[in-house]
This record gives structure tokens, sequence and C-alpha cells, in this order.
């Protein structure tokens, strides 16, 4: 059985809310997605990629538009890695500029983050008020990635 998996991670991949955030955070997506699968949390010590499963299509350039290579998005995460992802800038191969691997156009999004809530088989999607509302709990803003696996 496949699963889609709503997530929802900060903004700023090194961002970690405090637990009692957590908490409100966790309650509050309850009562907004009262069927689905599972609501839960994860919390790491390292930032880590968070991925969209099989919903990957390609990475764009943030600032010029150009489908980044595949190959070199992969030796960039690679590089990353080695660093425990504590430096995710890359110098773009398509127009020379430097910018991060959290804010290349991932299709669909994808990202980096500490800090991760996921709604398992959400019964719809969440709306801007409601993120908002996560927003101002959690302190942060959020980036939403729909997975499927």
């Amino acid at each position: 059985m496949s699963d889609n998996i709503l997530k929802l991670i900060p903004t700023t991949p090194h961002y970690k809310p405090g637990a009692t955030a957590i908490q409100k955070a966790c309650d509050l997506l309850s009562s907004y997605f009262s069927e689905a699968g599972e609501i839960s949390y994860s919390l790491t010590e390292e930032v880590c990629f968070i991925d969209q499963g099989e919903n990957w299509e390609r990475v764009l350039c943030p600032a010029c538009g150009i489908e980044l290579d595949t190959a070199w998005w992969q030796q960039a995460m690679d590089t990353a890695y080695q660093t425990g992802f504590t430096d995710l800038s890359v110098n773009l191969p398509c127009c020379g500029v430097v910018s991060s691997l959290n804010d290349l156009r991932y299709e669909l999004p994808a990202g980096f983050a500490r800090f991760v809530l996921e709604i398992r088989n959400p019964d719809g999607d969440i709306g801007d008020d409601e993120l908002r509302s996560l927003e101002q709990i959690l302190g942060c803003g959020l980036r939403k990635i729909w997975a499927h696996y």
C-alpha cells in the first residue's frame, strides 16, 4: 500500500522549535486532519534532506529558472552531506549565482530541516490560514512538501 505524506518543515534548515510549541502544533494539526492516518514529528541533531519520494520531478535554478543537471545536483548533495549539511551553499553552473541547496526550486517542493511535522494520508490539503496559525505557534515560516511512497 502506498502513502501520501504532507510534510511541513521550517524554511530555515537549522531551526528547532521548543517542545511546547511542537505539542501545540501537533494538537492543532489533529484538529485539522481528524481523518489522517497519523500525525507525527521528528527532530534531528543534524539537518537532513526532506524529500518528496516518488513526487520528484526536477530541480531548477532559483535565479534563472534553468533546469539543473541531476549529476551536478547529486555532486552538490554529496559535498554538502560531508559537512552534515551545515554548509548548503552552491555556485550554480547555469548563471554563476551563489545560492543554497535549500533555495533551489524543487519540483515538487523538497528542502532541508532538522524538524519535520508529518501528516500521513491526510484527508485534504492544509489551507493558508491554517498554515499561518502553525507558523505563529512554531515561530517560523513553513514549507509544504507532498511526498508519495
